[in-house]
C-alpha cells in the first residue's frame, strides 16, 4: 500500500506533489523570480504607434506580482510604451482592464520596469500594451511558438498567431479592450512579471 503517514504525519494532502503523474511542472516558481510562460524562439519585435497589442498569460497558480517589465531593444527618442493587463473575456479576446500599470520610456535601450502589487488568481490574462512611435521590444518569433491558443494562421500552416490588435490612439488603457481586434502572427511581445509572493 502507499505510504501515507512519515512520523505521524498525514502526506495524502500532499499527494500530488508527490506524484510526477499529477504534478504540473508550470506550477513551480520562486519568489522574487520573473514569469513568462511561453516558449519560442527570441525575436525582436518592432512595435507600430497606436496600436493595441495583446497576449496570453496563463497564471496557473494564485500568485502575487509586484514588477512588471518590457526590454526596448531599439530606442524611437521620443517615444513612450503604456503598459497593462486585462481581464480575459469572451471567445479568448481581452475583456476588462485589471490594471493600467503606467508608461516606459522606449528613448533608451534596456530593461524597463513598473512597480506594481496585484494579486493574480489562478486563470488566463492578457498582457497589453500601446506605444506613440515605434521602438522595439524583446519579443518571441510568432511564427514558431509551441503554445499558442490562438491557433494557426488562416492562410499558413507553419504560423501560429501570437497576439490581438487593433487600433488605438495612445493614452490611458481602454476599459473593456478595444472590441474589433485582429489576430497577428507577428512576434509576441515579452512582458514579464516578477513573483513577490505564491498565494
Amino acid at each position: 500500500p502507499a505510504l501515507s503517514t512519515l512520523d505521524g504525519v498525514d502526506l495524502s494532502v500532499h499527494a500530488a506533489d508527490l506524484d510526477a503523474h499529477t504534478r504540473d511542472a508550470w506550477e513551480d516558481f520562486y519568489v522574487g523570480g520573473w514569469y513568462f510562460p511561453h516558449r519560442a524562439s527570441w525575436a525582436s519585435m518592432t512595435l507600430v504607434a497606436n496600436k493595441l497589442h495583446a497576449t496570453s498569460l496563463f497564471v496557473v497558480r494564485p500568485m502575487t506580482a509586484d514588477q512588471i517589465r518590457i526590454q526596448v531593444t531599439t530606442l524611437v527618442d521620443p517615444s513612450n510604451i503604456r503598459l497593462g493587463i486585462y481581464k480575459n473575456g469572451t471567445n479568448l479576446y481581452p475583456g476588462g482592464l485589471l490594471l493600467d500599470a503606467g508608461v516606459v520610456s522606449g528613448a533608451t535601450t534596456g530593461q524597463k520596469t513598473i512597480t506594481i502589487s496585484l494579486a493574480l488568481p489562478r486563470g488566463l490574462y492578457w498582457v497589453a500594451l500601446v506605444a506613440d512611435a515605434a521602438p522595439a521590444i524583446a519579443g518571441c518569433g510568432g511564427n514558431q511558438l509551441a503554445d499558442s491558443i490562438l491557433g494557426l494562421d488562416d492562410s499558413d500552416n507553419t504560423a501560429t498567431n501570437a497576439s490581438w490588435d487593433v487600433t488605438f490612439t495612445y493614452g490611458a488603457l481602454p476599459n473593456p479592450f478595444t472590441a474589433g481586434g485582429v489576430l497577428a502572427r507577428d512576434q509576441r511581445q515579452i512582458m514579464a512579471l516578477r513573483i513577490a509572493s505564491l498565494d
